[in-house]
């Protein structure tokens, strides 16, 4: 960014052979939040003459747990009736009773996104999804630390009594004060886990659940990011199940006007001072933040910290007639924003399943220049991707990714049941192994020859939580089941193949460790929690010969407690696979799809 005279920019600047393009700076949100409000409800206006309701009845729903939602807000009121609003205790009311607000830019987050680019623009945008607001938490009436289960396994069954035959998406940016847990289950997050997989682990009853990793508090410049390193993911964000959002920023930009000479705390593309990570737990547990979204940054000012509004995203105030855009942030208004992504991806594909939405999510993600520092993903040791991985889960979720293929950059996806074990005699063992035969196109990858591609693979699948209530000292004690994958080895025949992943699911030691498959991530550090994401780079002609990829149980407390009966259980996942070519011209879409005729519909 230049601050300069139009005399120093037209002698200089424009006769640089450096020089690509020019533009206006767009206005970061402490403009929005400095406006009289009267100027400022001219922009809200602005904005919701060019939104267009696009929700019906049956709508995708984003089911907030909070603090409450003013509902009057004008970028509110045509997304939040009043029939869609409920709370734990009537005696609450419905309104947003947090001294500066949470419910209400929760929602903002969730219907807008960011407001400082959208408000800015002039393109008109469509909103596809409704919210729904039951009131989790008062200020002057706290939980019991022991109830918190509780009471979100009521918030949720009042909004599927108000709503229930939608499909809903689930967000909670309300965690306890600190992680002690340091990944174990509590009574919280196993509630949490149970509403996801659903009461019975039908079909209809799974929720896309995202919940927030909880807020790191930095004071000093010079506490981050140790603090951050230190500060475990808050309860119920270690939740198997849920798409726990940590937070990162692209944002730098600080009026010198006000605050000269400061500079930003962190650098663009690098950890928010506000995210919480996994760092401090033990190796068996999830792999948490899953994803980070953007949630602002903090600036260095005369050797003190400071926060401005620049630094922050923008959404709508609570005391909508006076503050009728507020600023806002951290891990909740990260978690805002990708339930928005959940809710815009289900509006778009109804038919995908919950753990397909945050499977796809993920698949999506990748990380910074800044995360991985500015070197290639393939050149970190496996000490520093365990730690990239726990800091900022799988990165920065591309939802135009997500939503579609490139002709370069083709997805697959399966959603498949499997029973994972059998009674056999008196003794419960693994059972199904699917073999997914993949309709690469062999001819265009032996093409291509030493050209490198990469193969991205995603499972993800929903666990239910041990009924029991002690202490877990392992993962397979606490989880149903465990899916992991594998994939064949160049030149490895169908049979052998088989052969291997029956010999790998039985020795439980194995951690899937075979050579040669050559993922950068790897299944010792990847094969936590109930997802599991991998790359594999190599020759495209290599690709051509990798065309089965397995999928096959492993442990769970439905194999270990034979008396609860869960050993006939079917459990539904979802496969996520993904070849990339760096070549725009190579066309990898139009073979697959002739090869597997699917019906493109108008």
């Amino acid at each position: 960014m230049v601050r300069t005279t139009a005399r120093i920019l037209s002698t200089t600047i424009l006769y640089s052979d450096k020089l690509a393009e020019l533009r206006k700076p767009k206005e970061a949100a402490d403009f929005f939040t400095g406006l009289e409000s009267e100027d400022a409800n001219d922009w809200v206006q602005d904005l919701k003459n060019r939104t267009i309701n696009r929700t019906t009845d049956d709508s995708v729903i984003v089911c907030i747990l909070d603090t409450g939602v003013n509902r009057g807000h004008p970028l509110l009121e045509d997304f939040l009736s009043e029939d869609n609003m409920d709370s734990i205790k009537s005696e609450w009311g419905t309104a947003d009773t947090h001294s500066h607000g949470h419910g209400t830019p929760m929602a903002g987050s969730i219907l807008y996104g960011d407001l400082t680019d959208i408000i800015q623009n002039t393109s008109n945008i469509e909103i596809f999804h409704r919210l729904e607001s039951v009131k989790l938490i008062h200020p002057n009436n706290p939980h019991q630390p022991e109830l918190y289960g509780a009471v979100t396994e009521e918030a949720v069954a009042r909004a599927i009594i108000m709503n229930p035959l939608n499909k809903r998406i689930i967000t909670m940016a309300i965690t306890a004060t600190d992680g002690r847990d340091r990944g174990k289950p509590s009574s919280w997050s196993s509630a949490v886990d149970k509403i996801a997989f659903g009461e019975e682990g039908t079909s209809n009853d799974k929720s896309t659940f995202c919940v927030s990793g909880g807020n790191t508090v930095i004071n000093y410049a010079a506490e981050y990011p140790s603090k951050n390193f230190e500060e475990s993911i808050h309860d119920p964000g270690q939740a198997f199940n849920t798409l726990t959002i940590g937070a990162y920023t692209l944002k730098t930009v600080i009026d010198q006007n006000i605050f000269r000479g400061a500079t930003p705390l962190v650098n663009a593309g690098g950890m928010s001072p506000s995210n919480s990570t996994s760092l401090s737990w033990d190796n068996s547990w999830a792999i948490k933040p899953e994803l980070v979204m953007e949630g602002g940054n903090y600036g260095i000012h005369n050797n003190g910290l400071i926060d401005p509004d620049s630094l922050r995203l923008l959404s709508i105030g609570k005391n909508f007639r006076t503050e009728p855009l507020y600023s806002f942030g951290d891990t909740s208004g990260a978690t805002g924003m990708a339930s928005r992504y959940a809710a815009l991806l289900t509006s778009q594909y109804p038919t995908l399943w919950p753990e397909t939405i945050k499977g796809l999510l993920v698949h999506s993600a990748n990380w910074t220049p800044e995360m991985l520092g500015n070197r290639n993903i393939n050149e970190l040791p496996k000490t520093e991707l365990k730690e990239l991985l726990r800091i900022y889960g799988y990165g920065v979720p591309a939802f135009q990714k997500a939503v579609r293929s490139a002709n370069n950059s083709l997805t697959l996806i399966a959603q498949e049941s499997l029973t994972p074990y059998r009674l056999d005699g008196s003794t419960v063992k693994t059972n199904d192994m699917h073999l997914h035969e993949l309709p690469w196109p062999a001819e265009v990858l032996t093409g291509l020859f030493d050209n490198e591609v990469s193969l991205t693979i995603t499972l993800c699948y929903f666990i239910e939580p041990n009924p029991g209530n002690k202490q877990y000292t392992q993962s397979y004690y606490y989880q149903s089941h465990g899916l992991r994958f594998k994939m064949i080895d160049a030149g490895e025949s169908f049979e052998n193949f088989r052969e291997r992943v029956n010999r790998e699911a039985r020795d439980e030691d194995s951690n899937g460790s075979y050579p040669g498959e050559s993922w950068i991530i790897g299944a010792q550090i990847r094969d936590k929690g109930s997802i599991h994401k991998d790359i594999w780079k190599g020759s495209a002609a290599e690709l051509a010969t990798r065309n089965v990829i397995a999928i096959n149980p492993v442990n769970g407390w439905w194999k270990t407690r034979k008396k609860l009966e869960r050993y006939n259980n079917a459990v539904r996942y979802s496969l996520i696979i993904s070849i990339d070519s760096p070549d725009n011209n190579i066309d990898l879409y139009t073979p697959v799809l002739n090869q597997i005729d699917i019906s493109i519909q108008p």
